[in-house]
């Protein structure tokens, strides 16, 4: 019997295995379609058992898509203290980053980047970090504009991120409002237009977080209508999320709510 039992151990552990990876993947859609009350429920529960860094790292990512930075922060602080894997440790600096950014605690976020780009300088995270970072506080868009570009030929190089687009939104993005911001209009637009080709439209979290950053580039260019038709669509996709909060805020205090956007082909859709 005993012998019977460690025979069945290996089979055990890799059908636990391909139930993690199954359980993860569909925790991973619900955070996309931004149903993140379900995937939160889904790792407390179906993933409760675990305790694993992964785990805690799409807990966190789900929270703060979901405007809980609070709650993700807590989670992102525990991990790059006392994970023992550089590969979670090197992702929780720089959620933790974005998470800062959330609360408008830009120097400890400026840290956050810094040290996820020490932990692994050939990822473009950290540098697109430091280039929204730049243009929240509204200061230096030639630095933000050069960390832009800097993380998008990183994207570009960096075999872990060359064959996903995930990563994408937030360049192309932060890129056109830089652009914007030094006064090239006709720029901002084509990096614009480039990004809605290049994104994950089913990353709806993501694309929304475009679709704001691409309103604030309008913004900045004076082209209102251009503007409030990329924070509508950013509200529409994600709205009980943070980007789709973001992109509310602005309608109301632009008075922007004009109308459907006029161009489907920039929303994603």
């Amino acid at each position: 019997m005993s012998i019977w039992w460690l025979a069945a151990i290996p089979s055990i552990a890799v059908l636990l295995g391909i139930q993690f990876f199954l359980y993860h993947t569909l925790v991973d859609r619900e955070i996309k379609r931004c149903h993140y009350g379900r995937a939160v429920k889904m790792i407390d529960g179906l993933l409760g058992w675990s305790s694993s860094d992964v785990v805690r790292l799409q807990k966190a990512g789900a929270l703060f898509y979901w405007g809980r930075a609070q709650e993700a922060e807590v989670i992102l602080r525990e991990l790059v203290q006392l994970s023992r894997s550089r590969a979670d440790r090197l992702i929780a600096f720089e959620r933790l980053g974005l998470v800062l950014l959330a609360l408008g605690r830009y120097p400890e976020a400026k840290r956050s980047f810094e040290a996820a780009a020490a932990l692994r300088p050939t990822r473009s995270v950290a540098f697109s970090g430091l280039s929204e970072l730049r243009l929240r506080e509204g200061l230096l868009p030639g630095q933000a504009l050069a960390d832009a570009e800097k993380a998008l030929n990183k994207h570009r190089s960096e075999l872990s991120e060359r064959f996903s687009s995930e990563g994408l939104t937030s360049i192309r993005g932060n890129q056109a409002w830089a652009l914007a911001l030094l006064g090239h209009a006709a720029e901002s637009e084509q990096a614009i237009e480039l990004g809605a080709r290049e994104i994950d439209s089913k990353h709806k979290p993501e694309l929304a977080g475009f679709h704001w950053r691409a309103g604030m580039a309008m913004l900045a260019i004076e082209k209102a209508s251009a503007a409030a038709d990329h924070f509508r669509r950013a509200s529409e996709l994600d709205p009980e999320g943070y980007y789709g909060g973001l992109a509310t805020q602005q309608l109301r205090q632009h008075s922007l709510d004009i109308g459907p956007p006029r161009d489907s082909s920039l929303s994603g859709a």
